[in-house]
C-alpha cells in the first residue's frame, strides 16, 4: 500500500501516514486502488451470491447504497461496495476531500465516518453524481441487511428475515466493524 502511495500520489503520503486511525488508510487506499486499476471492491466482510457482473454495466462510477437502520437513518452510499472504470476522477475528488476534512471529532468512529468513510462518501455523492457520473447501486443488491439483522440473525437465530432479505441480492455486507471494539457487536 505505500508503495502505490509513493508510486501514484506522492502528494498525499504524509497525509496517509499521518491518520491517527488505521481504517482511515484502509478506507483511503481503496480509493486509490479504484482509481488506478478501476475494478470492484467489497469489504472483506461481505459474501458474494451471484457472478456482479450485470451490476457493471454501462457503469463508470458507482457507491453500493446502505439500508436505512430506522426512520431517522435513512439510506446513505457507502464505501463497503463501489464499482470504477480506471481513472475516474471523481476519485480525486474524494481524496481531495479527505486531504482538506480530516480533522479529528467526538469519537474515532465519528472521525472515520466523516474524513474517510460512508458519511464522506454520502456527503460528496451529488457532486460525484453531477461531475463523474456516480450512481448507486441499491442496497437491495449490494448490501440488503442491516448490522442489527446481522444481530438478529447471528445471536438470535433470526434466519429468515436475513434469507428473505438476501434472497434477490447479488450479494452482501455483514457490518462486522471489526476495526473499532465500540462499533463491532461481534465483539462483545
Amino acid at each position: 500500500m505505500d508503495e502505490l502511495v509513493t508510486t501514484y500520489f506522492p502528494e498525499y503520503i504524509s497525509l496517509y501516514k499521518g491518520f491517527l486511525h488505521n481504517v482511515q488508510r484502509w478506507d483511503t487506499i481503496r480509493y486509490m486502488i479504484l482509481y488506478v486499476y478501476g475494478g470492484v471492491y467489497a469489504d472483506l466482510d461481505s459474501e458474494c451470491f451471484r457472478p456482479l457482473d450485470p451490476l457493471m454495466e454501462d457503469v463508470v462510477l458507482a457507491f453500493g447504497e446502505e439500508p436505512p437502520v430506522s426512520e431517522s437513518k435513512p439510506t446513505r452510499m457507502g464505501n463497503a461496495f463501489m464499482v470504477s472504470e480506471k481513472g475516474n476522477a471523481g476519485w480525486l475528488t474524494i481524496l481531495d476531500d479527505i486531504a482538506h476534512n480530516h480533522e479529528k471529532r467526538d469519537s474515532a468512529i465519528e472521525t472515520v465516518m466523516h474524513s474517510t468513510g460512508p458519511n464522506m462518501i454520502n456527503r460528496l455523492f451529488g457532486r460525484l453524481k453531477q461531475e463523474n457520473g456516480a450512481t448507486f447501486l441499491p442496497y437491495s443488491l449490494v448490501t440488503p441487511v442491516s448490522k442489527y439483522d446481522m444481530y438478529r440473525y447471528a445471536f438470535h437465530g433470526d434466519r429468515q428475515t436475513f434469507h428473505d432479505k438476501v434472497k434477490e441480492a447479488f450479494c452482501a455486507h455483514f457490518f462486522f466493524g471489526s476495526w473499532d471494539k465500540d462499533l463491532s457487536f461481534y465483539n462483545k
